[in-house]
């Protein structure tokens, strides 16, 4: 049974049911059988702060799907060499800006990020799979120019075959260790986390107060114990700026949680998925800059976050 699709955008109809005063019947359409998560290419991708990969180019994709228009996030790994001399090799790309199609009446679809980006670019092209397959073919190009920093260049390109993989529902949990910077002597101390996500959680749109479930959004909870200054927090998905991306999310693999806590400040969690099993996530922390923690002050270490059910 395929367990990847969630229904993307929740489109609800109506229909006429008698006369007089009537009744209505509401309407859900089926899920696209592109809908979910998608290992296009290589082994999963790593994120910036894991150790480098095997140097091959990976790529995962999340997808959207409303009547015929397709949204995905997608992050992708693999080496980039800078100009710099001699020159340093870095294996993340991040496609921050949301890829967008229309599935053409074959079933056939082309995805492209924004034309007016000069950093990356990435272009995916495929067929709708058959409703239940596990796979689906096609093509890819992606490249990778960042002119900030330590500028660097990467390209890759080929045929895929996309393999499926579940949307992320789970309650995960690990140990270790912040630190608090006192007067430039760092002392750590140790920590619980456990965080519940459920992707495919509602969307607000700001503009219009209208909460939308995507397959991109990632709702859920965290609980921290052993820290100071708070305990607990709630995933925050309303779309941010003119990404059109909202403030938790899935990119493939890669997941970008930012939890309002119970002090009103704001924790980020920056984690990779690390195998199609989603057993494991390689995740860091970050306080932001409110409430009673204050970036510059406490830092964690990557805390391994294991699957309990």
């Amino acid at each position: 049974m395929n367990v990847r699709a969630l229904l993307p955008f929740a489109v609800v109809g109506s229909s006429l049911i008698g006369c007089g005063g009537g009744s209505f019947k509401q309407v859900t359409p089926p899920a696209s059988p592109l809908a979910g998560n998608w290992l296009i290419a290589g082994p999963m991708p790593t994120y910036s702060f894991t150790p480098p990969g095997s140097g091959v180019f990976s790529l995962a994709m999340t997808f959207d799907v409303s009547d015929n228009n397709i949204t995905a996030s997608g992050y992708g790994s693999g080496f980039c060499a800078s100009s710099s001399s001699p020159p340093i090799f870095n294996d993340a790309y991040s496609f921050e800006s949301l890829s967008t199609g229309v599935v053409a009446t074959d079933g056939s679809f082309t995805l492209q990020t924004p034309q007016n980006i000069s950093g990356y670019s990435l272009s995916v092209q495929g067929k709708i799979p058959e409703i239940n397959a596990e796979q689906f073919a096609g093509t890819y190009m992606a490249s990778f120019n960042s002119p900030a920093g330590l500028p660097c260049v990467g390209n890759s390109g080929g045929m895929f075959t996309a393999t499926s993989f579940p949307l992320v529902n789970g309650v995960y949990s690990g140990t270790g260790n912040f630190q608090t910077l006192t007067n430039a002597v760092s002392t750590a101390t140790p920590i619980t986390v456990q965080v519940n996500l459920q992707q495919g959680a509602p969307v607000l749109d700001p503009a219009t107060g209208i909460s939308t479930p995507s397959n991109i959004a990632i709702g859920g909870s965290i609980r921290m114990e052993g820290f100071p200054c708070y305990t607990s927090g709630a995933a925050n998905t309303t779309l941010f700026g003119l990404s059109a991306e909202p403030l938790s999310s899935i990119q493939g693999n890669i997941l970008l949680v930012n939890f309002t806590m119970d002090d009103g400040s704001t924790l980020s969690l920056a984690g990779a998925l690390t195998d199609s099993t989603e057993s494991h996530i390689s995740a860091l922390l970050s306080v932001g800059f409110t409430g009673k923690c204050t970036a510059g002050t406490y830092f964690f270490p990557p805390i391994d976050l294991t699957r309990q059910s």
